[in-house]
């Protein structure tokens, strides 16, 4: 029984619709916990967290795949990726003395832009898509990224336990999502009935609740099966996300080595050393300037 971690590929109706189901346990409650953000940002950042581990999960060659949200609110900084070995990360921005409950992601971060980022090195060209701020979650925001840049029908459906109460999330994945994409027609005659698993597909995804999707009693084969058995499922193996972050010693003496010797003064201790707090995995290193 897999039940930690994970991305899920697989395909309806013949090839119609392709998906994900992505079902985080540790990966995003770590994360999240190590950077004691306030209670209404968690979700957004679970979410931004699952949703960056769906779409990276689909890297072919050796890369890093990255969301990075810009704006204008009390948030000005959503940040996570992921490499082509499922290591995931992230954080978030905001300003001192937030006092906002909204867990809304316009009303958070105001106006600006989200930029979806795939860099394979060598393999491929870097790919960078842009949309603006207007949407209220990202998963909304990335369905129309994927509908006006891509020109491909999207559904996300995501959870995360951060919006259920505290005293209610043992023996729940901490989040996941669905995710639903409705493949080119390549031939005209079989547009009709593409259509029907398309939309059976959705209706099917809708009657999905927050506790079903997220409770440890269930393998994400087992939701799968209960949600779209009637629309010739195929699923494939399972891909494993880590909580890892890729900082270093090494990365960071070199950032060291490159700054003058002005900027050194100001940043170094009085026995002339620099302290280093990662932002993504809060380790702390102290070290010679």
């Amino acid at each position: 029984m897999t039940l930690n971690n994970h991305v899920i590929p697989f395909h309806l109706g013949n090839n119609t619709v392709r998906g994900n189901i992505v079902r985080l346990q540790t990966v995003v409650s770590e994360i999240v916990k190590r950077h004691e953000y306030p209670e209404n940002i968690e979700s957004l950042f679970a979410d931004t967290l699952t949703i960056t581990a769906c779409l990276g999960s689909r890297m072919k060659h050796e890369g890093v795949f990255t969301i990075q949200a810009k704006g204008t609110g009390d948030v000005h900084t959503l940040f996570s990726d992921i490499t082509s070995d499922g290591f995931l990360r992230g954080y978030v921005g905001f300003n001192e003395g937030l006092t906002s409950a909204e867990s809304n992601l316009h009303s958070l971060m105001g106006s600006g832009h989200i930029s979806f980022t795939l860099d394979q090195g060598k393999y491929t060209k870097r790919y960078q898509g842009i949309v603006s701020l207007e949407e209220p979650s990202m998963s909304k925001t990335t369905e129309l990224y994927f509908n006006n840049s891509e020109q491909l029908e999207t559904k996300f459906l995501t959870f995360n336990y951060y919006d259920i109460n505290k005293r209610n999330r043992k023996n729940f994945f901490s989040a996941g999502l669905i995710m639903l994409q409705k493949l080119p027609v390549k031939n005209s005659f079989y547009e009709e009935s593409c259509e029907e698993v398309w939309q059976n597909s959705l209706n099917f995804l809708s009657s999905l609740g927050i506790e079903e999707f997220l409770s440890t009693n269930l393998t994400s084969e087992e939701i799968l099966y209960r949600l779209f058995n009637e629309l010739e499922i195929t699923v494939y193996n399972e891909i494993i996300i880590k909580d890892k972050c890729r900082c270093s010693d090494e990365k960071i003496k070199f950032a060291i080595k490159n700054l003058s010797k002005k900027e050194l003064k100001e940043i170094a201790d009085k026995n002339g050393n620099v302290r280093v707090v990662c932002e993504f995995c809060k380790t702390e290193r102290i070290l010679p300037s």
